[in-house]
């Protein structure tokens, strides 16, 4: 758990023997642990060793440990280890278990894991198998025993049931879909007359402005208008003749 550097360290300094140098690691890592909860924690509890015994009764109560005490345990199962490590009780191997692979999850229901008469329950094929013959010669096929599904075994059916859920997961679905349902409703029943009125906002500045470039443009479209009729008129003058013009001519 610790670096081997930091242990052989320890032992050149001091010429300890690998075990205790390795104790007084843990116990120096332990030490930290409680110095750094103490400068995160306020309460004197919190910071003080706590009774072990019940974690090693329970392990699954070592997950809701704080970090200084996780670090109390773990520096209580270490120096176990380091002594003769089949000398462990049984207690003290569940601890090692929990925390290296954690829970037993849906194995708590294998009732007959010490049994050496009985099958296990998460045998993949039928005990006793079904044999097909009693003499087989060279011409006999050897063939894959039918498999069995492990989901539909008892001790694991309950684990696979997809159909069934928990009453939060239940409460959340039906909470959604009656709010849909009632959305929908609303919809369908209220319909355009119902519609909630958009608020605009009008900039009266903005508008002024709008109706001055207006103006200003019609404005300027009515002047381009009227200096093309009085080129007109300026080109037809010019071009203009008398009538004696042809008799002349």
């Amino acid at each position: 758990m610790l670096p081997r550097t930091f242990i052989r360290r320890l032992a050149t300094q001091k010429k300890l023997s690998p075990d205790e140098a390795k104790r007084q690691a843990t116990q120096l890592a332990v030490q930290s642990l409680k110095d750094f909860g103490s400068l995160l924690s306020n309460s004197s509890e919190e910071t003080q060793p706590i009774n072990t015994a019940p974690v090693f009764e329970d392990p699954r109560k070592f997950a809701s440990l704080s970090l200084l005490h996780q670090g109390q345990v773990l520096g209580e199962l270490q120096e176990k280890y380091d002594k003769n490590w089949n000398k462990l009780s049984e207690k003290e191997k569940k601890l090692g278990y929990f925390i290296a692979y954690g829970d037993w999850g849906v194995r708590e229901k294998f009732s007959n894991w010490d049994s050496l008469v009985e099958p296990p329950l998460d045998l993949p094929f039928e005990v006793p198998s079904r044999i097909k013959t009693t003499s087989p010669g060279k011409e006999t096929k050897v063939g894959k025993l039918p498999e069995v599904k492990l989901s539909e075994t008892p001790v694991r059916r309950d684990q696979f049931n997809v159909k069934r859920m928990d009453g939060v997961t239940k409460f959340f679905i039906y909470l959604v879909v009656f709010i849909s349902m009632v959305a929908f409703a609303r919809d369908k029943n209220v319909g355009e007359s119902g519609k909630p009125k958009e608020i605009v906002i009008e900039d009266k500045y903005e508008i002024e402005r709008q109706k001055r470039l207006k103006q200003e443009e019609e404005e300027r479209v009515e002047a381009e208008r009227k200096r093309k009729i009085e080129e007109e008129k300026e080109l037809a003058r010019k071009n203009g003749r008398k009538w004696y013009y042809l008799w002349l001519k």
